[in-house]
């Protein structure tokens, strides 16, 4: 016998619980994610950062419209903050003095606080970068660290307060559509006139499985090592090139580093390169005196992005009440409250969306 809701979302990563929390308020909803525990890939491995100034400005409107969710939290969301001062430093090496001015203008507008530091001011925030590398930088002290632990934790707990229901180990295997969406995982049978597609970089998968064809989503591997780390760390700023081919921050135990790769992928449970590895080792080492002894952890996951590298939200006019909540790249989890809402309103109250982000933009 089949189970009935309101809205079925495939996918508990960071983009299915956000949509999930803000659904569940006013709507029965239940989630299916086919790993063992929710925000097992993508959404588990995050940066964990939060950057006005990021990507695009339709992201960087999402972010700053998320702000307000995660400095004041609905009431028992939190057992604690959900964001910690960091600071955001960005290093211009050798020949990158226009790629410094450029920058700058592009997102002193929408980041009022971020301003140029000389190489001794930028030196005193993070003392390991080498002297005669570093021709100048960037400052904005109001990049923030995200607790993305708490902030999962946290939708969940809503979605279950609410009457919602998470189940793992629930791979979605047969999607057929008639009056409903009938939905079928680890054997069990479900209905819903509203099927969201928040499987990140199964995304494409899910759509095929519906009979759609995909969209333009790509998943890329980005590589995280974390080494040991210099005296003081805890007090470093995040960090990254203006080339944008390294960035470093504190991250327990040590320091973690990344050569910020966008490598192609096939959806899966994404792993190191040795390769990866090397170059965010030597990238690192050409820009700091910090010696790099070992490695004391890696890892890597997948981001993916639509060829604009804008979320895919909305319902796919293929197929009715099929929904994306797809593309969120590296920035689901700073823009998880803003898009939430987004999304609760576009399915609950039919409101219009941003054509930025809209799905339609990539189907016309």
């Amino acid at each position: 016998m089949s189970q009935h809701y309101d809205v079925i979302i495939v996918g508990a990563g960071v983009a299915g619980l956000s949509a999930a929390y803000f659904l569940s308020s006013r709507a029965s909803v239940l989630v299916l994610e086919r790993e063992s525990q929710p925000a097992y890939h993508s959404s588990g491995r995050s940066a964990a950062l939060y950057i006005e100034g990021y990507e695009n400005t339709a992201v960087s409107d999402l972010t700053s419209r998320s702000g307000a969710f995660f400095n004041t939290p609905p009431e028992n969301f939190a057992q604690s903050a959900l964001l910690h001062d960091r600071g955001g430093l960005t290093l211009a090496g050798p020949g990158d003095e226009r790629g410094l001015v450029k920058y700058l203008a592009r997102w002193q507008p929408l980041c009022p606080h971020l301003c140029a530091v000389t190489p001794h001011e930028a030196r005193e925030l993070t003392p390991i970068v080498k002297q005669d590398w570093l021709i100048g930088a960037a400052y904005d002290p109001a990049w923030k660290s995200i607790d993305v632990h708490e902030l999962l934790m946290g939708y969940q707990r809503g979605i279950r307060h609410n009457g919602g229901i998470i189940e793992t180990k629930a791979e979605v295997t047969q999607l057929t559509q008639g009056q409903n969406w009938n939905v079928t995982a680890a054997d069990a049978q479900y209905t819903t006139p509203c099927l969201v597609n928040a499987a990140g970089s199964w995304a494409t998968n899910i759509a095929q499985l519906a009979g759609l064809a995909g969209v333009a989503l790509q998943p890329m591997r980005r590589t995280g090592v974390i080494i040991a780390a210099p005296p003081n760390v805890q007090n470093y700023p995040a960090a990254h090139t203006i080339q944008g081919d390294v960035y470093f921050k504190p991250e327990s135990p040590g320091l973690m580093v990344s050569p910020a790769d966008e490598t192609h992928s096939e959806p899966t449970d994404a792993q190191p390169e040795e390769l990866d590895i090397a170059i965010a080792l030597d990238r690192f080492q050409a820009m700091v005196d910090h010696p790099v002894e070992r490695v004391m952890h890696s890892w890597a996951g997948l981001r993916t992005f639509a060829p604009d590298r804008r979320p895919v939200i909305g319902f796919d006019p293929r197929a009715d009440g099929f929904c994306w909540v797809a593309g969120q790249g590296g920035f689901g989890v700073q823009t998880s409250p803003a898009l939430g809402a987004i999304v609760a309103d576009h399915i609950l109250d039919d409101v219009v969306l941003d054509p930025e982000i809209s799905v339609d933009r990539l189907l016309g």
